[in-house]
């Protein structure tokens, strides 16, 4: 099977691959080249609201040091693909009220950035995303190291 040549990960991979490095999370984190860059990584679709979330989850998790140095790997070794997203593009009237609002952002990161493929834990949120559009191929991160990974 032909690996995506896009990702975008939600914050609860970087989250959970960095501190677990025994999790799925961290197997898609090194294949994305997290420790070192990979000239024939995938591009991974970011914006200012996931990198903001990051910082947010990562401070409560431990400190603002660890998650300083997170984000800075995200920038120094993922080939990445950032995209702008705007105030108004989260107040799309009607067309998002199936989405809980926190995770607009995120979903507009991933729809913006046409990402194949969207990676996350939020069950709820990959459910919601493949029922009402089906834009590009949401799994769980276990799913996508069995899928991708495990070849």
């Amino acid at each position: 099977m032909t690996r995506p040549s896009r990702v975008f990960l939600d914050t609860n991979v970087y989250i959970v691959g960095v501190a677990n490095s025994t999790s799925a999370e961290w197997k898609i984190l090194q294949w994305l080249g997290f420790e070192s860059r990979r000239s024939e990584a995938a591009e991974v679709v970011i914006s200012a609201e996931v990198i903001e979330q990051i910082l947010r989850v990562a401070k409560r998790l431990k400190n603002k040091d660890w998650a300083g140095s997170v984000v800075a790997r995200i920038w120094q070794n993922l080939t990445l693909r950032y995209v702008l997203v705007n105030e108004p593009g989260f107040k799309q009237p009607g067309s998002l009220q199936w989405l809980p609002r926190e995770d607009i952002g995120v979903y507009l990161t991933a729809k913006f950035g046409e990402a194949d493929c969207f990676v996350s834990s939020n069950h709820e949120l990959i459910r919601a995303i493949v029922a009402e559009t089906g834009e590009f191929e949401c799994l769980k991160p276990e799913d996508f190291v069995s899928r991708y990974l495990e070849q």
